[in-house]
């Protein structure tokens, strides 16, 4: 009887060992989201310049906004990167690249290419 007594004390910690398991690894990580936000602004930048090449970011800063009252949000995430490439004309050129994110940052308001 004690094996059987064992076996259902054994039985019942992989059982939850296993139940909690998915739960914790289900739990949303927020120490990448930087990094996504960083993917996110390069990618539509770049979709922004047509027919770039060798196109490279060559500085990056994240900033926490305050806007103006006509906006939906009271503070927004911005990126700006600094971006150098060759255009369609094979001229060398040197721009900033502003995106906004939503206060979560999971989406982008807008973006634009200014020069430095």
């Amino acid at each position: 009887m004690d094996t059987d007594s064992n076996f259902k004390h054994i039985f019942q910690k992989s059982f939850f060992l296993i139940l909690l398991t998915p739960l914790f690894f289900a739990c949303e990580n927020h120490r990448f989201d930087s990094d996504k936000r960083q993917i996110m602004a390069k990618d539509v930048i770049r979709d922004q310049l047509r027919k770039a090449h060798s196109y490279d970011v060559t500085a990056f800063h994240e900033d926490t906004v305050a806007v103006a009252n006509d906006s939906n949000f009271k503070k927004e995430i911005q990126y700006t990167l600094d971006i150098e490439y060759l255009d369609s004309n094979k001229v060398f050129q040197k721009k900033k690249g502003i995106v906004m994110f939503t206060p979560d940052g999971k989406s982008i308001i807008n973006s634009k290419i200014t020069d430095r």
